[in-house]
């Protein structure tokens, strides 16, 4: 069928990405070793630093060398340390590595400004975007709608508590698969149902590979939740008083790359200027965010603010947007 061709079509698209994506952790993984050990991170192994340290007044090591240096060190290290220490020192930095080496963690902020901005429970303040975008799979919500095998229907709810406030749909069915939001996402949405971020309207961008995996999209949207009777669909309606100004899919006019179609798209359905826009994306599979804050903005050289969410919208990421996007105002006035 069209659909199976469709998803054997994508299933090799991200065979390809997959590829790519373990040969740059591979490259990661042998640096990240060789750099933690420069600076005595992995403990005082006779070997540690030793093929880093420059001569007095010699400045930084030559990067061919570094690189060369790198893999010597590595393998030197895999032989002589105990199989179990190498092999936690190595599932450790490769973890790091894996966010870092893909360029997933490129032109975030740091990881100590969310967990601070989380452990201290900061209440946004302001100024808010005037419209934060969020990417569907894998950011809002914790699955790929490709690999859905059904569109949710009512009797596919999942109940459970909305973080205290109630019994809602958590979750909706798909096939054995349970799509849900994400905590941020979660958070984000309530907060904006609540009235808190005064000004502020939102809207979704979403690059689903296939018709199929729109109608589950936007399916699942409609069934879950944000606090007991109003769902995700009821919310981003109501924004735009009953308007739908949503980019949802890859099919024409739109296309997988938001900068050149769902942003531009969002811009002329809501009338709001690219310097005015939040956005979350995971960007694995591709570097939305990068490209959209590159490619729309407006003619004083501002324009979308961008958070990548690899892990998907958690609380940290979602306080950190809001952060970033007010100081970027801050800094503008």
């Amino acid at each position: 069928s069209n659909r199976q061709a469709q998803l054997a079509q994508v299933r090799v698209m991200r065979a390809s990405g997959a590829m790519e994506l373990s040969r740059r952790v591979l490259v990661a993984c042998v640096c990240a070793v060789a750099c933690a050990r420069m600076f005595g991170a992995l403990g005082r192994h006779p070997c540690c630093n030793a093929a880093f340290l420059s001569p007095a007044g010699a400045g930084p090591p030559d990067s061919r060398l570094l690189r060369t240096s790198c893999s010597q060190q590595a393998s030197a290290s895999l032989n002589s340390w105990p199989p179990f220490a190498a092999s936690v020192s190595l599932v450790a930095i490769g973890a790091a590595a894996l966010a870092r080496g893909a360029g997933r963690l490129a032109g975030r902020p740091s990881w100590d400004v969310a967990k601070n901005l989380t452990q201290r429970g900061a209440a946004p303040s302001g100024p808010f975007p005037e419209l934060c975008v969020f990417d569907l799979d894998a950011c809002l919500w914790d699955k790929e709608m490709y690999e859905m095998r059904a569109i949710p229907v009512e009797d596919s709810k999942v109940f459970g508590d909305l973080s205290g406030r109630g019994e809602g749909v958590v979750g909706v069915m798909s096939g054995s698969d349970k799509i849900s939001l994400h905590e941020g996402a979660l958070l984000a949405l309530q907060g904006h149902a609540d009235g808190k971020l005064p000004g502020m309207r939102i809207a979704v961008a979403s690059s689903a590979d296939t018709p199929f995996a729109e109608r589950v999209g936007r399916a699942a949207l409609a069934l879950l939740e944000v606090v007991p009777g109003l769902t995700v669909w009821d919310l981003l309606l109501r924004d735009w008083d009953g308007a739908d100004v949503n980019q949802i899919g890859r099919q024409p006019p739109l296309s997988s790359n938001k900068a050149q179609t769902h942003f531009p798209r969002l811009r002329q359905a809501t009338g709001v200027r690219f310097d005015r826009m939040l956005f979350f994306d995971d960007c694995n599979w591709g570097d939305h965010i990068g490209m959209v804050s590159a490619g729309c903005k407006e003619s004083n050289g501002r324009g979308v603010v961008g958070v990548r969410t690899p892990y998907g919208l958690r609380k940290g990421e979602w306080l950190q947007g809001l952060d970033l996007y007010a100081r970027k105002e801050s800094n503008m006035a």
